[in-house]
């Protein structure tokens, strides 16, 4: 198997383990992946910005002139040391494990909240569950995230249509003043940042300042 198809792999099974993370630990996943798919770090610093915007900005940062192929291994080597059986399936029957295999209890599917649906991706559980709650869409977390911004820095498009039909502001604020805009943008997903501008996403600037048009740079030139 090829370095880059591997790391394909790789970046879609963290996907599914991403809810078990700690911050740290993303932040590192994260700067890799930016490495591995874009290069060197070619955005600006956003200046006195305090945020989950700067923490990303400053991992992928520090990798400096880190080469594509070195980040795929690293970023390889680091899944491996989370869990060394992530990629015993054979191709043609892989299937993604919901939750990382370690020495700690798994949380079930019962005591799973919403926002861990939201964090893997599920839109059929995240459906159901806001067909009974609506107002679990407006869920204010213990670090001021609503689900939609934990859904715009994941990427996870249909999630967030899904928040917005049950009411969810697409200019919503979490506590540092940062909108999914800002999260989208800082995470590099196009498609979630063409969609918000496309339904009304202002570039509102945060508590320091900060708009996402400060953080964008070169790769959302066309877009913003």
């Amino acid at each position: 198997m090829s370095l880059e198809k591997k790391f394909n792999r790789a970046a879609e099974y963290l996907q599914s383990m991403a809810s078990d993370l700690d911050s740290a630990q993303l932040l590192k996943f994260y700067a890799l992946y930016k490495q591995a798919t874009i290069g060197p770090c070619n955005t600006y610093e956003p200046l006195m910005f305090m945020g989950n915007v700067l923490k990303k900005w400053q991992a992928w940062k520090t990798l400096g002139d880190m080469s594509y192929d070195d980040a795929m291994k690293n970023y390889l080597l680091e899944l491996d040391k989370l869990n060394p059986d992530w990629d015993k399936q054979s191709d043609s029957n892989w299937v993604v494990i919901s939750r990382l295999i370690s020495t700690e209890d798994e949380i079930s599917d019962a005591d799973k909240t919403f926002l861990d649906w939201v964090k893997e991706g599920h839109e059929e559980k995240v459906q159901e569950l806001l067909d009974k709650k609506p107002k679990l869409a407006n869920l204010i977390d213990s670090e001021g995230l609503l689900p939609i911004h934990w859904a715009a820095d994941r990427g996870y498009l249909e999630i967030i249509k899904k928040l917005i039909e049950k009411g969810t502001d697409v200019n919503a604020q979490d506590e540092d003043g940062q909108t999914p805009l800002h999260y989208a943008v800082s995470c590099g997903h196009h498609h979630v940042v063409e969609y918000l501008i496309s339904i009304g996403a202002e570039f509102i600037e945060d508590n320091n300042g900060i708009s996402p048009k400060d953080i964008a740079g070169e790769n959302f030139k066309e877009i913003l």
